[in-house]
């Protein structure tokens, strides 16, 4: 629809076209997806090998399985939320230039900003369409690291003016002391980072084809971040870890800000869709058709996950690579930037079961 018919609507027309366009981004979400649980979880735990403050690393290297855990709420847990949640929390997970039709280079810093020069305006990747809801439809995955990179700052800040537990007391296991509670929350808040990390490193995160349709490679999202996945090794840590420390630096920790940092990496993640799709073993390429206002798909005919693992394993690991790279930077920075609190003095075995959903701030 283009931008003069919808004004010559009425206000009930208008209703009517903006539900349709809510339900097609509410589907377009609930069927969107991140690295696989196995993804996230290396991604995570090759972050705490990678964390250079001796302080931080000392006590991550105890808790690898807490911070894989954590990296996994946002999709083993928060997407069983109610409806309400799930519209603000899924579309978190990804951002979209195209339909800005910026370069994610171009991409601006203030999320605000984006929100109020974009809606309303035509979608660039399909111009007959116009952008009703900027964070529903172009998605806010930076600004969501951000958030909970603050969170975690937030809650270490406490930790300086607090009383720390009495040694051998029972306050060292009181989850409701107010140390306990502060380093907890800062330890949440750095896990949860985490998966957003892990996201941006993902290419088809990056892109509005996030599922290879539009390149007739449709169903190469689960396919690429699962199916071959699933091939690795016990040795995908090590792999990760020390394609990470073969680095001496990288362009997206260089950076001044957290969102700064995350879109250097979506341009890279962006710049490595070309790749995938080459490698991809297609047999038969994929078939949208549009019937009646529905999105009719077949998805590519593959080889099998090992043909595809043959070709894709280095990609893959240098992607993850990145991410956990990323998120030690960050882990580290969180921590120095508030003056690296006691650590030793936190013997609570509180665990993260669940944590629950967390609004995004920056809308």
């Amino acid at each position: 629809m283009k931008k003069h018919e919808f004004k010559k609507m009425t206000s009930f027309q208008k209703k009517i076209i903006v539900i349709i366009q809510f339900l097609i981004i509410i589907q377009t979400s609930l069927s969107a997806w991140s690295w696989s649980g196995r993804g996230h979880s290396a991604v995570c735990e090759s972050a705490v090998h990678l964390v250079k403050s001796p302080q931080l690393k000392e006590y991550l290297l105890f808790k690898p399985h807490v911070m894989a855990h954590l990296c996994n709420m946002p999709d083993m847990y928060w997407k069983k939320m109610p409806a309400e949640m799930r519209k603000l929390g899924d579309p978190t997970h990804f951002i979209n230039s195209e339909k800005l039709g910026l370069k994610i280079s171009e991409i601006p810093l203030d999320y605000k900003k984006i929100i109020e020069t974009f809606t309303g305006k035509p979608n660039k990747k399909k111009p007959t369409q116009i952008l009703f809801s900027v964070p529903d439809e172009v998605g806010s995955n930076w600004w969501r690291a951000d958030q909970f990179y603050r969170l975690a700052i937030e809650a270490a800040k406490e930790l300086k003016n607090l009383p720390e537990p009495k040694k051998g007391s029972t306050e060292e296991q009181n989850d409701e002391l107010p140390y306990n509670k502060a380093f907890y929350q800062m330890i949440v808040n750095l896990g949860l980072m985490g998966h957003f990390v892990g996201d941006n490193g993902q290419p088809f995160h990056s892109t509005d084809d996030y599922d290879g349709y539009g390149a007739h490679h449709g169903g190469i999202h689960g396919y690429y971040e699962e199916v071959v996945v699933a091939q690795f090794g016990p040795d995908l840590f090590s792999l990760i870890v020390n394609k990470a420390n073969s680095w001496k630096s990288q362009k997206f920790v260089e950076q001044k800000t957290v969102v700064e940092n995350m879109r250097v990496l979506s341009e890279l993640s962006f710049a490595d869709i070309k790749e995938v799709l080459k490698l991809d073993p297609i047999i038969k390429p994929s078939e949208l058709k549009i019937e009646k206002g529905m999105s009719l798909k077949t998805p590519a005919e593959r080889k099998s996950a090992a043909e595809g693992f043959k070709k894709m394993k280095n990609l893959i690991i240098t992607e993850m690579a990145r991410s956990s790279y990323l998120l030690a930077h960050l882990w580290d920075e969180a921590y120095k930037s508030v003056g690296e609190p006691p650590i030793k003095a936190y013997k609570s075995y509180r665990f993260p079961y669940t944590v629950e959903f967390v609004n995004p701030d920056y809308l």
